[in-house]
């Protein structure tokens, strides 16, 4: 496909502190640049006899398309946030706040990991997080540095070309001019976007090894992976007992029931799921380990050997 321009949506000369002349050079040399080396490089790509072309130039080219490609992105991301004079509201306002406590820290922080770019290059990068269904600021040093599954709201560009006919080196200043000129009426759009689109992922079934380690006097552990399984681990988590769970209606009646009951396999799948829903058919708050014994180690929980 032909990747084309993105018109900007406010007048560079009506910015605050930005003059036309920088935003101009910014937009056509540097974005605009992006765009058509995209375009060329894909071009290439197309063209390539991938049967006899070596491998370094398939890599090589591959590289530069996707360097070229966030660069293209990003300065979108980064021209669309720009043109306004207001404060944020809303629910970009309240997720902020959520996520940062209040707009004043993120601007802080945001500011602080910019100013911290100068003299370099790079972005910082005001993200939605599917992950963890939270905005994050995100650090790049380069076009190729991006939160894996995040989609930007917001992006600070911190290459020298977007201030250095305004501010030479001084890129503290060009932060804090370009922190008054923010159109979060855009960003707000973008991130309700960001959040229709890339909604975050359900959480696992089950109690997570973190929730179990923060509280877990509140909770009975039981082991209930297969004889072979247990026995060829050599190892469990201290302190639990294990007991066989094909043979539940023997043992389930003896447990303690002051306490929610959580059960752990290898990885968390049918073995915990069956002899939760047979605990709970006996009476007891049963659930599983999400993710059984090797998440509970890949969380950082202790183990002993049995």
């Amino acid at each position: 496909m032909t990747h084309a321009i993105t018109p900007l949506s406010f007048k560079p000369s009506r910015l605050d502190g930005l003059s036309a002349k920088l935003v101009s050079s910014h937009y056509v040399n540097n974005y605009g640049g992006a765009v058509r080396r995209l375009n060329a490089i894909e071009k290439r790509l197309d063209s390539l006899d991938l049967a006899t072309e070596p491998n370094f130039a398939i890599n090589g080219l591959a590289r530069e398309a996707l360097i070229a490609h966030n660069s293209m992105i990003l300065h979108e991301v980064h021209f669309d946030g720009l043109g306004g004079k207001d404060e944020p509201s809303g629910p970009i306002a309240e997720a902020i706040t959520r996520d940062f406590q209040s707009v004043e820290r993120w601007r802080k922080r945001f500011t602080a990991m910019g100013k911290a770019l100068g003299g370099g290059s790079g972005w910082v990068i005001l993200a939605w997080s599917r992950r963890d269904g939270r905005l994050v600021n995100q650090w790049a040093a380069d076009h190729t540095h991006v939160l894996a599954d995040a989609e930007p709201i917001w992006a600070l560009d911190m290459y020298e070309h977007a201030y250095h006919l305004d501010f030479g080196a001084d890129a503290g200043r060009y932060v804090d001019t370009v922190m008054r000129n923010l159109h979060w009426g855009r960003i707000s759009q973008r991130f309700e976007t960001a959040k229709a689109r890339r909604a975050p992922i359900p959480p696992s079934s089950g109690i997570t090894p973190e929730e179990v380690l923060a509280d877990r006097t509140a909770m009975l552990l039981v082991d209930v992976r297969l004889p072979d399984d247990y026995a060829a681990s050599g190892m469990r988590i201290p302190d639990v007992a294990w007991h066989d769970p094909g043979r539940i209606e023997e043992w389930g009646p003896r447990l303690s029931r002051g306490r929610k009951v959580i059960v752990s396999c290898v990885y968390g799948f049918e073995v915990s799921l069956e002899a939760a829903a047979a605990l709970r058919r006996l009476g007891y708050d049963a659930d599983i380990l999400a993710g059984g014994l090797a998440a509970w180690r890949a969380a950082g929980g202790p183990t002993e050997a049995i």
